[in-house]
């Protein structure tokens, strides 16, 4: 059985972190951005309220968006670690899991800040 690669080596792990990379940067870049807009944020929307359903949020709510994406950037990289000498392919699906909560946070992230 050969020996595996090191976790950093390996070229589309590193692919793949690099992706994450720039998604969890451009989530809090984006989110960051916002706080210069003056006015009030979009925290939730209740459709069975009508006209009244937009609840408004604070600069923390927007401030966790870039929280969020350092928090799971984080928490993704060092599972993927400790799971790479485990099997590879459970790493890459680690990884390919914050790419689709990042894919996933940016288009909320987004979504609610054009409804100011």
């Amino acid at each position: 059985m050969p020996t595996p690669k090191p976790f950093f080596q390996d070229r589309l792990i590193l692919l793949i972190l690099t992706i994450n990379t720039f998604l969890a940067v451009v989530l809090a870049v984006s989110s960051l951005l916002a706080l210069g807009d003056t006015g009030g944020y979009i925290k939730e929307y209740r459709s069975n309220l009508g006209l009244d359903g937009y609840l408004a949020g604070d600069v923390l709510d927007i401030v966790s968006f870039a929280i969020f994406a350092l928090i799971v950037y984080i928490f993704h990289l060092v599972v993927s670690i400790k799971v790479y000498h485990i099997h590879r392919s459970f790493s890459m699906v680690v990884l390919l899991l914050a790419l689709i909560t990042f894919t996933f946070a940016l288009l909320a992230s987004r979504s609610l800040m054009s409804l100011t």
